[in-house]
C-alpha cells in the first residue's frame, strides 16, 4: 500500500479520536444504559458460558442482539464496570468502520480522495454522534462493522464468485443481524451496488435477484424475529395511542429532516417527539420532494449511476426505523442515520465530474472546500459529544435545543430523583405530563417521588391510578398504586394490587415484598 493510502486512514483515526477522546471520561447514562448494561445481571457478571447461552436464547428489552450482548460481557470480563472502557471500545469499533468504509469504497471506485471523503464524513458528522457517545448503541457500530465486512467480501465475489466466498458473506451478515437488525435490507444495498460501482447489471436483474435470495431469506427471518421480540416485552407502539394516520405522515417529513440535518446539524437531541398533529402542509412539501428527487435520479440513472445507488441507498437502509412498525415515541433518532447517511455520503464525494479537475485551480479550490466541511463537521461534533457525558447534561440539552420534550423533562425528573431532589424531580415531571399526558411512566415516577420521597400518599395515588388508566399492564404502576394505598392504611385494597403487579412481572421482588406485608397487616 502506497504511503497516501496509509495516511488517509492515519488521518481518519487521528480527527475520529480528537473528535470522541472525551468519551474515556464519560458516565453511564440512565437511558438505556441501565436496562441493557448497569442494571442487567447477565452484563455485569461478565463474560460465561450461562450468559453467552443467556444472550443467544432471550430476547432483552425488545431486542435479540447477542454479539452486542457478548461484547458488553466482553468489556466487563476485560475491564469491569468501568464507564470509560466501554465507551473507547465503541469508539474503537467506529474507527475501524470509518477505515473499512474508506477500503470499500477505494476498492469500488479507484477514487482515493473521494473515498476518503466519504469515510471522513462518516467518522466525524455530527448525526453519528449519538451511535458513539452512547454505549448502549454499541449496537449501531457493531451491526456496520459486521455489514461493511459483508459487503467488502461480497465485492470479492462479484471479481470472482465462489461458494467459500458467498459464505463469509452470510456470516458477515448474521453477525451484523445479531448485533441489530439494522441492515435487514443489506441485499437490496448489495444489488444497488451491483449497479454502481460494481457495474454486474449485464448479467440481468433476475440472475442478481436470486444470487441474493439466501440472503433476504436471513432478512425475512430477522424481521420476524424482531417483530416479535418487540411485541413480547411491549415495545411495540399500538394504533391507539400513535395513529396510523400520524405514522405516515412523519414518515416522508423525517426523510426530508434527515436530509435537512445532514447539512444543517443544529438542534440536535437525544430524542425528538413524535408531534400529536403534523401540518399537512409539511407532509405535501415532503412527499413532492422526495418524489421529485427519486424520479430525477431514476430519469438520470444511466448518466449519473452514483446518484441513483446514493440515493436509494439512503431511501433503503431507513426503510427499517422510518416508522412503519412504531418501537417508541421518537419522530425519528440521530442513531438512524450510521448507516443511511453513507449513501448521500457518496453522492456527494462522486458530485464533481472529473473534467472539472483539468480546470485551472479548480483541484485545489473543490480541496480546500471539502476540508473546510470536515473541519466544521469536527468542531460542530467535538460540541455534541460533551452533551453525553452525563445524563443531567444531555438532558438539560435535549431542553434547550426545543421541541417540547417531554422525554427530556421525564429523563431529567427521574434524575433528580435519584439524587434526592424530589422537589425539582416532581417539577420537571410535571412539566412531561404537560408536554404529552398520555405519556404512562411519568405519571408513575412522579407518584413514587410524591410517595416516597415527598410522603404525599394523597396526591400520589392519582398519578398511579392515571398511569393505570393509560398503561394497564404497567406492573410498576399497580405496585406504585399499591404502596400508596397500604400508606394510607388500606391494605386489602392494596393486596389487589400487589398481586396484578406480579402477574404482570412475576420477578418484581418489590411488590412481592410489599404484598407479604400488607397481608400481614390486612390479617391474611
Amino acid at each position: 500500500m502506497s504511503k497516501i493510502n496509509i495516511s488517509i486512514p492515519a488521518l481518519i483515526v487521528i480527527l475520529t479520536l480528537f473528535v470522541f477522546s472525551d468519551v474515556r471520561t464519560f458516565e453511564f447514562l440512565n437511558y438505556d444504559d441501565n436496562v441493557h448494561i448497569t442494571l442487567n445481571q447477565r452484563v455485569t457478571t461478565g463474560l460465561s458460558v450461562e450468559n453467552a447461552r443467556w444472550a443467544f436464547t432471550h430476547s432483552h428489552d425488545g431486542n435479540w442482539y447477542p454479539i452486542t450482548l457478548l461484547s458488553y460481557m466482553a468489556t466487563v470480563a476485560l475491564f469491569g464496570m468501568k464507564p470509560g472502557a466501554h465507551h473507547m471500545v465503541g469508539l474503537i469499533i467506529h474507527i475501524m468502520n470509518s477505515v473499512l468504509l474508506f477500503a470499500l469504497f477505494y476498492r469500488m471506485t479507484q477514487a482515493r480522495w473521494r473515498s476518503a471523503f466519504v469515510a471522513l464524513l462518516f467518522a466525524v458528522h455530527p448525526m453519528h454522534v449519538e451511535s458513539v457517545a452512547w454505549i448502549s448503541e454499541r449496537k449501531d457500530v457493531l451491526s456496520a462493522f459486521f455489514g461493511f465486512l459483508a459487503i467488502i467480501v461480497y465485492t470479492y465475489y462479484a471479481k470472482r464468485p465462489s461458494t467459500v466466498k458467498y459464505i463469509c458473506v452470510l456470516l458477515c451478515f448474521i453477525f451484523s443481524l445479531m448485533s441489530k437488525p439494522m441492515l435487514v435490507t443489506l441485499p437490496f444495498v448489495l444489488l444497488l451496488l451491483d449497479f454502481w460501482p460494481l457495474g454486474r447489471f449485464d448479467m440481468g436483474v433476475k440472475r442478481l435477484l436470486l444470487e441474493k435470495t439466501p440472503l433476504i431469506i436471513l432478512s425475512i427471518v430477522s424481521s420476524v424475529v424482531t417483530i416479535q421480540a418487540q411485541k413480547a416485552w411491549g415495545a411495540v407502539v399500538s394504533l391507539e395511542y400513535l395513529p396510523l394516520r400520524i405514522r405516515l405522515e412523519n414518515i416522508p417529513v423525517s426523510y426530508l429532516r434527515y436530509i435537512i440535518k445532514l447539512f444543517v446539524p443544529e438542534g440536535l437531541a437525544f430524542f425528538y417527539p413524535i408531534p400529536d398533529v403534523i401540518p399537512v402542509w409539511q407532509t405535501g412539501v415532503s412527499v413532492i420532494v422526495l418524489l421529485s428527487i427519486s424520479i430525477t435520479v431514476l430519469v438520470m440513472a444511466r448518466r449519473l449511476p452514483y446518484v441513483f445507488t446514493g440515493w436509494f441507498w439512503y431511501i433503503v437502509t431507513l426503510v427499517p426505523v422510518i416508522g412503519f412498525v412504531q418501537v417508541g415515541l421518537q419522530a425519528m433518532a440521530d442513531r438512524y442515520t450510521y448507516i443511511p447517511y453513507v449513501g448521500l455520503f457518496a453522492i456527494a464525494a462522486m458530485a464533481p465530474p472529473s473534467s472539472i479537475f483539468r480546470m485551472p485551480y479548480s483541484k485545489s479550490i473543490i480541496s480546500i472546500a471539502a476540508a473546510v466541511v470536515v473541519i466544521l463537521c469536527v468542531a460542530r461534533s467535538k460540541a455534541q459529544v460533551s452533551y453525553w457525558h452525563d445524563s443531567v447534561t444531555l438532558y438539560e440539552h435535549a431542553i434547550e435545543a426545543g421541541g417540547d420534550n417531554f422525554m427530556a423533562y421525564y429523563g431529567l425528573g427521574t434524575v433528580l430523583s435519584l439524587e434526592g431532589k424530589a422537589d425539582e424531580a416532581a417539577t420537571a415531571l410535571k412539566k412531561s405530563i404537560l408536554l404529552r399526558p398520555t405519556y404512562a411512566k411519568a405519571y408513575t415516577n412522579l407518584g413514587m417521588v410524591l410517595l416516597f420521597q415527598l410522603q404525599r400518599p394523597e396526591e400520589a395515588i392519582s398519578y398511579f391510578y392515571k398511569a393505570i388508566e393509560l398503561e394497564p399492564r404497567s406492573a410498576n404502576a399497580q405496585n406504585g398504586a399499591g404502596a400508596a394505598l397500604a400508606m394510607l392504611k388500606r391494605p386489602r385494597d392494596a393486596v389487589a394490587y400487589f398481586e396484578k403487579a406480579l402477574e404482570l412481572d412475576p420477578n418484581l421482588e418489590e411488590a412481592r415484598r410489599n404484598l407479604d406485608l400488607v397481608r400481614r397487616e390486612a390479617g391474611q
